[in-house]
């Protein structure tokens, strides 16, 4: 049991760091990153009954869709709320929002 424990057998762990993008309420689009990143979380922080935030796999919006978010009476009453990805994509993050709509990413390289 010692020799599981020893100092040889410890593994350092770093924690992890984020960035943030916080997407404004006025419709749009983000390009976040061009470059392939890792996606954590998405919270939704304003939301009309109704409206959308999109992620895609890209450094525009025609490219692979990773996400997308549909505001309705639910999400609308629970707001903020919080959404786990923990996805990487292989070209680049960027949100498209609806208006009224806005949303915090938090990102990594």
């Amino acid at each position: 049991m010692a020799d599981l424990l020893s100092a040889k057998s410890l593994v350092t762990i770093t924690p992890a760091v984020f960035d943030y993008s916080n997407v404004g309420t006025a419709a749009g689009t983000t390009t976040v990153a061009s470059y392939p990143a890792y996606v954590h979380t998405v919270t939704i922080t304003q939301a009309p009954a109704s409206g959308q935030v999109v992620l895609y796999d890209s450094a525009g919006t025609s490219a692979t869709e990773i996400a997308r978010f549909v505001m309705g009476t639910t999400v609308v009453s629970h707001i903020p709320r919080t959404f786990l990805l923990d996805v990487r994509t292989k070209t680049g993050l960027t949100v498209e929002n609806g208006a009224n709509v806005g949303a915090v990413i938090s990102w990594g390289k």
